[in-house]
């Protein structure tokens, strides 16, 4: 399986947005989101508008061969600007547990080399655990772990440098 990021157009933002119900579903576990009167969940698609606005945001969808298995949102982070952040990151139910994420995380930070962070909400421990693994493939041990807020919610921040 051949895994490759591609930047999303802004003629293709419709393909992530709907990917991004998705993302609302899974995250819902965590954040207590219900499905609206008719049964969607749903998102204001105007939170992606920085990343067709932004230089500092890039929107990747992510394939698998020729097929389209999910994306990655990549920005600068608001609070510390000369900080590379993961600000959503979705794959496929379908393309979990296969070593894929792991692959999209190493091609993202090659794209973007510098300090990073991950954030990862305090009740998601799946989600930590992957991220740490991603992480300690990529950096060994030169990566720090700490809870901080951001924004309103308590999150892990998983902290590192990838100078090449």
């Amino acid at each position: 399986m051949e895994v490759s990021l591609k930047r999303i157009s802004v003629d293709s933002r419709h393909i992530l947005e709907n990917l991004f119900s998705y993302y609302v579903y899974d995250m819902s576990e965590f954040m207590g989101w219900g499905p609206n009167s008719d049964g969607l969940f749903t998102f204001n698609p105007e939170t992606l508008d920085s990343y067709w606005k932004e230089t500092s945001h890039v929107p990747y969808f992510i394939y698998i061969d020729k097929e389209i298995a999910g994306f990655a949102l990549v920005r600068h982070y608001p609070i510390e600007p000369e900080v590379f952040d993961i600000d959503q990151f979705f794959v496929l139910r379908k393309f979990k547990g296969k070593g894929i994420g792991k692959k999209v995380f190493l091609a993202v930070v090659a794209n973007h080399l510098g300090k990073w962070q991950i954030r990862v909400l305090k009740e998601n421990e799946a989600a930590l655990n992957f991220w740490i693994s991603a992480v300690k493939n990529r950096v060994g041990s030169s990566y720090e772990v700490s809870l901080d807020i951001d924004v309103d919610l308590e999150m892990y921040f998983i902290r590192f440098e990838v100078a090449s």
